[in-house]
């Protein structure tokens, strides 16, 4: 077994929103709920898992960026929003909506082993150790390969102004040219209105400078500052750095964030983008109250800081701002782990524990990300989970060590080649 610490990504945005409340730190535990409503990465499948809650799908409505999919259409990594209704750890999903935040031309990639930053389209996007990497290019088998002018498309939580945090990175085409055969409506990235220059028609989204001079513009739509846009475009990027709009659509109503009706129960799992100021804080978009009558689990008020993961549950009020009921500190896995599995307790379909032959215990949950990752031979399984595990197979986990329970729990299960 080879053990090391990692380093944590700075600056992640991950966002986990929902009706449906989970447990803190990471158990995937959830209280009985009807019409729940959830936006989450999805962690695994059979069916399918999103925020700690399996979802039967059977009879669901599937959307992949507004048109209709299947099942086997998602993937793990992949951001969603479902509704449904679900008790305990187990509902049923009436709609996924699945919806990448950005596919865009790679700009810059410093990532190395795994962690750092990428620049695309003028986003700075961050990835993990957690985070799911595929590629369709020939000769690219690990995020640090990604070079400059790789179209990738990525799945995460972006507070708009130009940071994401990606949940998954997949590699689409080697250039803009060979990626505009198979999707004619071109690169995309969203974000919010800045710089605003009517005269110019200008604007830009993040670092990103964006020409309108010749886009479609969405109907009914006036462009102003901080509305929240997609842009599209075929041209790509000119050769001042400008992102030539072919058209420009209003995302989600316009407003980033979610700033939900008075009295309406919400749960949002987020890196905190804007501290606590004695009263609030805001995670992607979202201004968290804290009262004296909000229970911390884990920590404190002085710990939330930018930078920080935290999972707030409360009631919005009037003016739209989520009145804090309860807010757990969130434990993304700080250690990994490599071994060969020696036994397999498979309590359900996604959850249990796996010892390695060192006799390392792992504990496997709902929330757990499973990822088939063998190259060598193997067709790595789309669908993989525990009850797809088996004695003998080789598996990296990026894990924590829960301090109520003293158990080792698996952030990210992967298996691989040996």
């Amino acid at each position: 077994m080879t053990i090391n610490k990692l380093t944590k990504a700075a600056g992640a945005i991950a966002v986990v929103l929902g009706l449906s409340a989970c447990g803190g730190g990471g158990s995937g535990t959830t209280s009985a709920t009807a019409g729940a409503s959830s936006v989450g990465t999805i962690t695994g499948f059979g069916s399918i898992f999103v925020n700690g809650v399996e979802y039967e799908t059977r009879g669901a409505s599937i959307i992949i960026d507004g048109n209709p999919g299947t099942e086997s259409d998602l993937a793990v990594g992949m951001v969603v929003e479902l509704t449904g209704s679900a008790s305990g750890a187990t509902g049923r999903a009436l709609t996924i909506n699945a919806s990448d935040e950005l596919e865009g031309i790679v700009q810059s990639n410093s990532v190395a082993a795994g962690t750092g930053t990428m620049v695309i389209m003028g986003q700075t996007v961050t990835v993990d150790l957690n985070t799911l990497f595929e590629s369709k290019v020939a000769g690219v088998t690990t995020i640090d390969q990604v070079a400059a002018g790789h179209i990738v498309e990525v799945s995460g939580y972006s507070d708009g102004t130009g940071s994401v945090f990606a949940t998954r990175v997949e590699v689409k085409a080697p250039d803009l040219a060979t990626y505009l055969i198979d999707h004619p409506n071109g690169v995309e990235v969203k974000g919010v209105v800045s710089n605003l220059d009517p005269a110019m028609q200008t604007f830009d989204i993040g670092t990103m400078a964006v020409s309108y001079a010749g886009a479609i513009i969405d109907n009914d739509v006036t462009l102003a500052a901080d509305l929240f846009v997609e842009v599209k475009s075929v041209a790509g990027i000119d050769g001042s750095g400008v992102l030539v709009a072919s058209k420009v659509e209003l995302e989600d109503d316009g407003v980033k964030g979610r700033q939900g009706d008075d009295g309406e129960e919400f749960e949002i799992k987020a890196v905190i983008s804007s501290p606590f100021d004695g009263t609030s804080f805001s995670m992607d978009g979202t201004t968290v109250i804290v009262t004296d009558n909000t229970v911390f689990r884990s920590g404190d008020s002085s710990g939330l800081q930018t930078g920080i993961l935290v999972e707030a549950e409360g009631n919005f009020n009037a003016t739209g701002e989520l009145v804090a009921e309860k807010i757990n500190f969130e434990d993304e896995g700080d250690t990994e782990i490599q071994g060969i599995v020696a036994d397999i307790n498979a309590t359900g379909v996604n959850s249990g524990t796996v010892t390695l032959q060192d006799g390392s215990v792992i504990t496997v949950t709902n929330s757990t990300i499973m990822k088939d990752s063998r190259d060598n031979g193997m067709t790595p399984d789309t669908r993989f989970n525990l009850q797809a595990l088996a004695i003998g197979d080789f598996v990296e986990v990026h894990l924590f060590v829960d301090t109520t329970s003293g158990d080792s729990v698996a952030v990210k299960l992967e298996r691989d080649d040996p």
